[in-house]
């Protein structure tokens, strides 16, 4: 039985849990026309919304009519709970006939209902509930089941890159933005940006998670010299990606090949074959292929031209 919430988990379950919210949101990027870095949890909730039959049933302790968050979702009722239920249990999926009902404290300040509403929304998509008939439910405190937790690890994960996606989070931070201004931008709680943070710092950034909590904790202090630093680390990671980023180009042969590779078998092409590989490039608008070749047909000719 192991306790909740942060927990840190290993560079293989975060890099799991980042390739499924990954695959998640471009599904969503598709269905709202957005860039991933504009989606928010609205747009997630709502895409839930169109694409399964869920209810969400709000829920507390006190007979009430008002639905304090009936502004977050569409589909949605009250449920009066007992009051210990309601102390320890912040949200829970369930499994019922044709439809998945999603519980949801309203005591919860409205960050954290919208992060329940994520890690519930992850359990529904990547756990196979329709099929297993498990009964998901998140806690404030207390343990979980041991063959629980992974499934728990997960949702927690991919609700908190729901909330901010890395797109999302690495345009903040490269903005100079403070940690309460992200916070804002987000909607994100203090508890949830900081554990988001120490998440990408170590797991995306690779720093160690003592180096993560000292900057994520300066960070929370306001200090504009750990602003900087973040940014330069995050600006040298994607440098290093865009360094060694793999281009690959479709050919007039009808295959596929990395960029580097397609500029040497350019070079075995005699001219005329060149015009027929720059005709290929234009009537299929592919500009990349078009410039290479003229890169190499210029070459060709200057070389003739020389060997005159």
């Amino acid at each position: 039985m192991k306790k909740f919430e942060y927990r840190v988990v290993s560079p293989n379950a975060y890099a799991k849990c980042l390739d499924m919210a990954n695959s998640l949101l471009d599904k969503i990027s598709k269905y709202t026309q957005k860039s991933i870095s504009k989606i928010s949890p609205s747009d997630i909730i709502d895409y839930f919304e169109n694409n399964f039959n869920i209810l969400f049933v709000f829920f507390e302790s006190e007979p009430t009519s008002t639905i304090k968050y009936n502004d977050i979702v569409l589909n949605f009722k009250y449920q009066t709970l007992n009051k210990d239920l309601v102390n320890r249990i912040s949200g829970a999926t369930i499994p019922k006939n044709n439809r998945n009902v999603i519980m949801l404290n309203q005591t919860m300040p409205k960050p954290r209902v919208f992060f329940t509403i994520l890690h519930e929304l992850s359990h529904l998509y990547f756990h196979d509930m329709s099929n297993n008939k498990q009964i998901f439910a998140s806690k404030f405190s207390g343990v979980y089941p041991d063959e629980l937790v992974p499934f728990e690890d997960e949702a927690n994960i991919i609700a908190s890159l729901l909330f901010c996606s890395t797109p999302k989070l690495e345009m903040l931070l490269t903005r100079n933005y403070s940690f309460d201004k992200i916070k804002s931008i987000t909607g994100m709680s203090i508890k949830g940006l900081h554990s988001r943070l120490l998440n990408y710092l170590n797991h995306i950034l690779g720093l160690s998670n003592s180096e993560a909590l000292e900057l994520v904790l300066k960070l929370r202090d306001n200090d504009y010299k750990t602003t900087i630093r973040i940014k330069h680390l995050v600006n040298n990671k994607n440098n290093q990606l865009r360094k060694h980023k793999t281009i690959l180009i479709k050919i007039s042969r009808g295959f596929v090949i990395e960029k580097n590779a397609y500029v040497s078998f350019l070079k075995n092409l005699s001219m005329n074959e060149l015009i027929n590989e720059l005709e290929y490039a234009h009537s299929t608008k592919n500009f990349v292929l078009e410039q290479l070749v003229l890169n190499e047909y210029y070459q060709k000719q200057n070389n003739s031209y020389l060997n005159l």
